[in-house]
């Protein structure tokens, strides 16, 4: 757990006199209830995004380093000398810093320092310093202070020594455990800390939208439900990580099966003959293996088994192996038929052979698409990660202004500014991870017809073999029909020729059926190994479930003591199991089996209550939670005085922890009821919170002493 101590900011602007001659805020901590309170425009959201920033979690406000920030902190802002003075006085930010004094468990006091706008062009917006002292000591030029820089907003974060998320981790006494990741080539990544302050950070734009809103999406199976895992330390995060990549396992296996069953249907075509018995699901009866069956149509319209039909021809060739080969007088009738007979079955071999080669035409265009649609999505890649960059560098941020790298044109700081836009929007961070799953999409379908195609060209060369030995043979009848009735046969040599090749190609035939259904029973057998571990897992223990039934307890006796109405307390439950699993959902009884979300089944202000009650029951229950919970405009959606009064005050209860909340006062909640600041702390008792008023008129921005 950690708790905040201290906030400040330090702009140094172009009307500063000396390097001390700064201008900024600073704000003092206490642990349970922190309110920041003040009207509108005064400076509450940039003190909030400060906190979000110095903690390297700016990503949960949509953006990427200083770009997530106020333009006030980092290009320009006004301090009025009095009431009377209606415009101000403008200051250019020349550099700019956030300092943070944080305190772990163990009394360990840390000051974390970041720049938003640097000093000089080595010191970098993607870096933190830990300087191990508090902020006031920082400046005690007798003291020896020891610091380290760790990055942030880069691969490997949450894992790297040099990575602050890997820091911060270790700093609040929490070892983040390694779940699945579909994103990774090891299927395991760390469950990032970014995807954990979701749900402890709730800021105003997006946050009250659903539980968790801003998590960036990494990549992480069931992040949310990870996520609660860890919090309440339920077991069910290790077996569900195991689960995770079992199922992956099996879905990798069953479509392995899909691709050998259908490896059977070119087998078909190769012989012209029938496959039946092959099982519609992946089975692990072996019998249902074993009854995988070849058998071959007879022109009398019988079907007879693949060993008689084998023998049939052995025979036949013995047959014409000891019978003396016949002149063109003893078989001109049979020649005749047979010449017929042969010549429309090669013209319908030829009309099939057309098709199927026009068919692979369109699958090789297809490729080809695919082909591109890669390329395209590769360069899309590669650019995001170039404008992470231009970000992560802040090359775009040069000399107080914003400025196109490519056209030169000025980028205001509005026309990236994400406030007032109600539209769900993407970061590059997901926006890249989006354009990788793309990637992955289009990729395995190029692998997926690629193996199609070297099939089909297989089965094209069989195809073709078989149209010219049909030519080769009809030719030779063809010769037999205009030679001397004297002469020897040579069609009947032909057929002899084939005869044997035919043969041996249904011998090969008879091994490649063997080893297909060896290789089903190997797929078989992975299977039931695979479904046994999952099985051995069993589901969550007891453990888990006392722990779920004390933190559902907790977040429905919050939910209605904070005014909830849309529905009664039995119909509300923490669900079990998916959907939404381990979140609140509606019930019309406690068996019932088709659980609704919480989300559709509560009024606006009631959903805003449901993320008041659980963010708070984590906190509460949780014994890996950070220990903080920030709250920026709990009062949306025409919540009532009341409700807010009761957040405050059971938030003063946490008297261990620690809460902060960010609200407007004199600001209309309903059609009868505005925020009034004296009214919703009447009830707290005295030393039970802390209460940071911003001023009613003046900004936040102000000078500081020194």
């Amino acid at each position: 757990m950690f708790k905040i101590n201290k906030l400040r900011a330090e702009i140094l602007s172009d009307k500063s006199v000396d390097l001390t001659d700064l201008y900024g805020f600073e704000f003092e901590f206490d642990k349970g209830l922190n309110i920041i309170a003040g009207p509108n425009s005064r400076g509450k959201t940039t003190i909030n995004t400060c906190i979000y920033y110095i903690l390297g979690m700016e990503e949960l406000l949509g953006g990427h380093n200083e770009k997530a920030l106020d333009k006030a902190l980092k290009e320009e802002f006004t301090i009025k000398l009095n009431e009377e003075d209606e415009e101000g006085t403008n200051y250019k930010v020349k550099s700019s810093k956030i300092l943070l004094e944080i305190e772990n468990e163990s009394k360990e006091i840390v000051c974390l320092e970041r720049f938003i706008k640097p000093s000089s062009e080595s010191v970098k917006t993607s870096n933190v310093v830990v300087n191990y002292a508090s902020l006031d000591s920082l400046n005690d030029k007798d003291k020896v202070i020891l610091k380290e820089i760790f990055f942030v907003n880069s691969r490997g974060n949450n894992e790297d020594t040099n990575g602050f998320y890997n820091w911060l981790s270790s700093f609040i006494k929490i070892e983040l455990p390694q779940v699945s990741n579909s994103s990774r080539s090891d299927n395991y990544s760390p469950l990032y800390l970014q995807a954990i302050f979701s749900s402890l950070f709730i800021e105003q734009t997006k946050g009250w939208s659903d539980f968790f809103a801003t998590m960036p999406f990494f990549g992480v199976t069931k992040a949310k439900e990870k996520i609660v895992e860890f919090l309440l330390g339920l077991n069910e995060i290790r077996l569900s990580t195991q689960k995770d990549v079992l199922s992956k396992e099996k879905n990798m296996i069953v479509e392995d099966w899909r691709r050998k069953i259908k490896a059977f249907s070119y087998l078909e075509k190769q012989t012209n003959s029938t496959i039946i018995n092959i099982p519609e699901e992946l089975t692990t009866d072996k019998s249902e293996i074993d009854k995988i069956t070849v058998v071959f149509s007879t022109s009398e319209g019988e079907r007879i088994s693949f060993n008689q039909f084998l023998l049939d021809k052995e025979e036949k060739a013995k047959e014409l192996e000891n019978k003396p080969i016949s002149t063109v007088k003893e078989n001109r009738e049979q020649i005749v038929l047979e010449f017929n007979e042969q010549k429309q079955k090669y013209s319908e071999l030829k009309d099939y052979v057309e098709k199927f080669e026009r068919k692979l035409h369109i699958d090789k265009q297809q490729l080809v698409s695919l082909n591109s649609q890669l390329i395209i999505v590769e360069s899309e890649i590669k650019d995001h990660i170039n404008l992470r960059k231009v970000f992560r560098e802040n090359i775009i941020n040069e000399r107080g202004t914003n400025h196109c790298p490519t056209c030169a044109q000025e980028v205001t700081t509005n026309l990236i500014s994400t406030r007032n836009i109600q539209i769900p929007q993407l970061t590059l961070e997901e926006n890249t991870n989006f354009l990788k799953s793309q990637k992955k999409i289009i990729e395995s379908s190029i692998n997926s017809l690629n193996g199609t195609l070297k099939e089909k060209e297989v089965l094209l060369i069989y195809f073709k073999n078989s149209l010219r030995q049909k030519e080769i043979l009809i030719k030779s009848i063809s010769k037999d029909l205009i030679s001397d009735d004297r002469a020897f046969s040579e069609s009947e040599i032909v057929k002899k020729l084939q005869l044997e090749r035919e043969i041996d190609n249904l011998n090969m035939f008879k091994e490649s059926i063997s080893e297909l259904k060896s290789e089903l029973e190997a797929l078989a057998t992975k299977y039931h190994n695979n479904d046994t571990k999952i099985s051995n897992m069993g589901m969550s223990e007891q453990a888990d479930e006392d722990i779920l039934a004390d933190f559902e307890s907790e977040y429905k006796n919050l939910l209605f003591s904070f005014g909830y109405e849309s529905n009664a307390k039995y119909q509300i439950w923490i669900n079990r199991k998916e959907p939404f699993k381990y979140f609140p959902v509606y019930k019309n009884h406690r068996n019932d089996n088709v659980p609704q979300s919480i989300r559709i089944n509560s009024s606006a202000s009631d959903f805003v209550r449901n993320i008041w009650a659980y963010s708070l029951s984590l906190l509460s229950r949780g014994v890996n939670h950070p220990g903080i919970v920030m709250f920026d405009e709990p009062g949306q959606h025409r919540t009532n005085l009341n409700s807010l009064k009761e957040l405050l005050k059971v938030c003063s209860g946490f008297t261990e922890k620690q809460t902060v909340i960010f609200t407007s006062i004199d600001k209309p909640l309903n059609d009868d009821e505005k925020i009034d600041l004296n009214v919703l702390i009447e009830d707290l008792g005295e030393g039970t919170y802390n209460l940071i008023r911003l001023d009613n008129h003046h900004k936040v921005i102000k000078h500081l002493d020194n």
